[in-house]
């Protein structure tokens, strides 16, 4: 094979991985239904109790719920710390609604605490990134009409 064949064949490779990624965190359905039962669950960084209060700020039109048992929708994390030597620590958090009734995916998204170099003297915080996390969740719903 010729170089520049090596070179198309590794960018479609690249372009269906990025695709792939990009349905994989696609919802399954429309999102969180208005009224809903959400449980948050404990999260790293202590994240779940500012989202759950962040929720309740904003009016969300959901119920938050303190067990997994009685939601309908469970929301979960994943959590990475960030830092080197060129930027300030931070944090990287991966949200996720699924359904309780299976785990299908409704709903994705994502917030970060970091930033190169002067970024720390913006706010920041697990407060911060709970309320950008909230924001996207209300605009999704605010979308789908749920």
């Amino acid at each position: 094979m010729g170089r520049l064949t090596l070179h198309l064949l590794a960018a479609l490779v690249m372009c269906l991985a990025v695709v792939g990624r990009l349905e994989a965190q696609r919802p399954a359905s429309g999102g969180v239904p208005r009224g809903a039962k959400l449980y948050v669950a404990p999260m790293e960084w202590g994240l779940d109790r500012f989202v759950a209060a962040e929720i309740r700020r904003c009016g969300l039109p959901v119920e938050v719920v303190a067990t997994a048992e009685e939601a309908d929708f469970l929301m979960t994390s994943l959590y990475q710390g960030l830092g080197s030597h060129l930027m300030s620590p931070g944090h990287y958090i991966q949200v996720k609604i699924v359904a309780s009734d299976g785990g299908r995916q409704v709903w994705f998204g994502e917030a970060d605490d970091y930033a190169l170099f002067f970024g720390r003297l913006r706010p920041h915080g697990p407060a911060k990134a709970a309320a950008a996390i909230v924001k996207k969740l209300f605009r999704d719903m605010s979308r789908s009409g749920r």
